[in-house]
């Protein structure tokens, strides 16, 4: 019987897991969580209309306007890493737009929680990894082991520190023994952390596997030339296949074509260099126009522009001075100048519109200059400061130029440092080299993978680092919970500690734009993932 309700309970935060890449923008009412069934998760395909007429073979050709910071997918650090690696890897438990997230993904076919503490993995056999090795039970244990390893520094560490270790059962069995209870685990390992390298291939390259990686997805690196393309070839003896049972992936050949520039890349997709691309905001309304191109959009995309303050750094180490900064930012303005009107006024936290905890409830600054220059009072700088604030890629420095003018009406006088992504990420949070970080972030449906990496006191993405007792354990209890209704309640809490204290706040959310050519690109049925992130996988190039 006990072990019926944890299987049972398993399948609670699958379904959880599930329903919350679909949540209605708006609504805080938490989803439900009643199963259909109280079997292990099955991994017949889903239901859903399976794409028409894929057609295999050809060369297709993307635009994306971030290079990777790695494609090693446990130790990048932009969120932007997740366009290249996704391609090429598969996760332990996986998760995409079929609603069914073991269904396709997922190495795993099914899993169980004998005891609160302990999860079991079932793995698929024959799996091989493009290096040509197996995949099995001990490559699951090197892979959570090399999270887990402080010297690597992996990006989702802190949310898996409650693996205490990997239990090889059999060759095709993996359990998981846990210090405490995980009500993240399953959404947590479809994600980056969840990711399956070759240890042969990680340990026989070393440094160099960054950009080298092995994984086990439906692409295999070709090449990658930094600030120009990543070149992906199909990978013959993947596992995967579509709803109708066709193999993936469709193209022999995939390119992402690296283009920072607006201008460029507009061009590049309107005279139809690339298949498909990323739609300048400013041209929105001239490729809706197109009558060769498509556009598709996806709300609550991403956080298109926030603050990231650095509690420990003087003068963003004073809560009152942070107000002022917060206050003193109108972001409908830089919304209509910078976005063309196309984003959305961000009215609550670190979770974006359609995530299960998104609460635009919760008290928060929002733009009152007059507010702005009460709190420099407090703050005990009636006249303002100086402070250094860094920023990357063209739109966020437009942006960050704005607020630059914004805060100099109240007194504060801020120098822009304007790196590439990746040496900005790098520079701000492991560097320290500034208060105040003018950025945007990834959608993230799992609300663990912010909190813990965030907020907690030793998380990646903390830069103060100071030692908060209290959003600790707020942390790890809305990790620790198996009821979604618990869950809510905590990273309300969460939110309502980071938003008055001023930790990040976002002033956008956003709005994806992607324009493909409509006599070129099929299977876009399944193009957005529970993430927001391109699902390259599941297209194909029309003849």
């Amino acid at each position: 019987m006990k072990k019926v309700l944890w299987i049972f309970t398993a399948l609670l935060m699958a379904l959880a897991l599930v329903l919350a890449s679909c949540a209605p923008a708006a609504t805080t009412t938490p989803p439900t969580t009643t199963p259909p069934t109280t079997t292990p998760p099955t991994t017949t395909p889903p239901t859903t209309t399976p794409p028409t007429g894929p057609q295999y073979g050809g060369h297709l050709r993307v635009a994306y306007t971030l290079e990777a910071s790695s494609l090693d997918p446990h130790v990048g650090v932009s969120g932007g890493d997740a366009y290249y690696w996704q391609q090429m890897f598969d996760q332990l438990v996986g998760s995409d737009s079929s609603l069914v997230p073991q269904a396709y993904r997922s190495l795993a076919e099914s899993w169980e929680f004998p005891t609160p503490t302990t999860m079991l993995f079932h793995l698929r056999k024959g799996v091989k990894f493009h290096d040509g090795t197996e995949f099995n039970a001990d490559a699951v244990k090197f892979n959570i082991e090399r999270v887990l390893d402080p010297v690597l520094r992996a990006t989702p560490r802190g949310s898996f520190l409650v693996i205490d270790r990997v239990e090889v059962v059999d060759k095709n069995t993996a359990k998981f023994h846990l210090k405490n209870p995980w009500g993240a685990g399953l959404s947590m390992l479809a994600d980056r952390g969840g990711a399956m390298n070759s240890p042969t291939a990680v340990q026989k390259l070393g440094k160099e596997y960054g950009f080298k990686p092995s994984g086990t997805g439906p692409f295999k690196l070709f090449d990658y030339v930094a600030a120009s393309s990543c070149t992906m070839v199909k990978n013959e003896e993947y596992w995967g296949k579509d709803a109708a049972g066709n193999r993936l992936p469709y193209p022999d050949k995939l390119t992402l074509l690296i283009i920072p520039d607006e201008t460029v890349m507009s061009a590049a997709l309107e005279t139809g260099q690339i298949d498909l691309g990323g739609v300048p905001l400013k041209d929105i309304k001239k490729f809706q126009a197109n009558p060769n191109i498509t556009v598709v959009s996806y709300e609550g995309s991403s956080i298109a522009s926030m603050l990231y303050f650095n509690l420990a750094k003087p003068p963003m180490d004073n809560i009152n001075l942070r107000k002022a900064v917060a206050y003193a930012i109108n972001p409908q303005a830089i919304n209509e100048a910078v976005y063309y009107g196309t984003q959305i006024i961000a009215k609550g936290g670190f979770w974006p519109p359609r995530c299960w905890v998104f609460d635009d409830t919760v008290p928060r600054p929002s733009y009152d200059v007059a507010k702005a220059k009460e709190f420099l009072k407090l703050g005990g700088m009636p006249n303002g400061f100086k402070m250094d604030v860094i920023t990357w890629g063209a739109t966020h420095t437009q942006a960050a130029e704005m607020g630059k003018a914004m805060l100099a009406e109240v007194g504060i006088d801020i120098t822009l440092k304007i790196y590439d992504v990746g040496t900005a990420t790098s520079k701000f949070f492991a560097g320290q080299e500034s208060p105040l970080f003018w950025t945007s972030w990834s959608r993230y449906p799992e609300p663990d993978w912010l909190a813990g990496l965030a907020y907690k006191s030793d998380g990646y993405y903390n830069p103060g680092k100071l030692t908060r007792a209290d959003v600790d354990a707020l942390v790890a209890k809305g990790a620790a919970s198996y009821d979604i209704k618990e869950r809510q309640a905590t990273y309300r809490q969460i939110q309502e500690i980071v938003l008055g204290e001023v930790w990040t706040i976002p002033t956008l959310y956003g709005v994806g734009y992607v324009g493909y050519w409509k006599d070129r690109v099929g299977g876009l049925e399944n193009f957005y993932g529970w993430d927001a992130k391109w699902q390259l996988r599941y297209l194909w190039r029309k003849s």
